[in-house]
């Protein structure tokens, strides 16, 4: 009897807890949009250090988004603004499960499907990457990100003419040149297209200066360049 009576209690008591965290979900689009465009903007300039009285604007505010995860499990910006916080401070496995919680839901969310992608390319599964991207474009064909993403997945599996149709659409849709000029820039590398890759790199390098990856890939080929001249 006893037993039971505390086990009837202990249920009540996190039936009670529940209830009291349900009711903080509300309008979860204007809690979540009190917080992360602030939260975007310190991250883009590289969050502060934890000062002596206590956690940073940063880590307050993205302490704040983790909450409303858990007050808000089945919101999907909310999950998606969380994997996307995971990925960055690489806890992969986490962004992973929060992703395919949003990618499950009836509707589609592209930079859910473009973000789960990236982390399937990374864990070198390039079959599942191409599939969840392709269901994607069929249900939001007008997205950049996705098709950009596509054209990546392809390139590593070596269709570099259906790679580079892809990149052209995303141009069309509005993705950054620069990107755009660096992954067309490694298909031509890799076609053995030398001089028109360096001519693309150096338009990547130049719409976003300091970029290490075009960089990185223009001095190669510069360097590769001059040690065939004749001496």
């Amino acid at each position: 009897m006893c037993a039971a009576l505390a086990l009837c209690l202990m249920t009540a008591g996190c039936a009670t807890r529940s209830a009291l965290v349900r009711q903080q979900c509300y309008n979860p689009d204007a809690q979540l949009a009190s917080v992360l465009p602030a939260f975007e903007a310190l991250r883009a300039r590289g969050c502060d250090e934890a000062t002596l009285n206590g956690p940073s604007e940063c880590e307050r505010l993205q302490r704040e988004i983790e909450r409303l995860a858990v007050v808000c499990p089945a919101h999907a910006p909310t999950l998606l603004a969380n994997a996307v916080i995971a990925y960055d401070e690489q806890r992969s496995a986490e962004a992973q499960q929060m992703l395919d919680v949003v990618l499950a839901q009836p509707r589609a969310y592209p930079d859910a499907a473009v973000l789960r992608a990236r982390i399937a390319i990374e864990e070198g599964n390039l079959p599942f990457a191409r599939r969840l991207l392709a269901q994607q474009i069929r249900l939001v064909p007008d997205h950049a990100g996705l098709h950009e993403t596509h054209a990546a997945t392809l390139y590593l599996e070596g269709n570099l003419q259906e790679s580079r149709t892809e990149l052209t659409m995303a141009s069309a849709l509005g993705a950054p040149r620069w990107r755009i000029a660096y992954h067309l820039g490694l298909i031509e590398e890799t076609s053995g297209r030398s001089d028109e890759a360096t001519r693309l790199y150096q338009e990547a390098v130049t719409g976003n200066p300091g970029w290490e990856p075009a960089e990185s890939r223009l001095k190669a080929l510069r360097a590769r360049s001059a040690s065939t001249l004749p001496r």
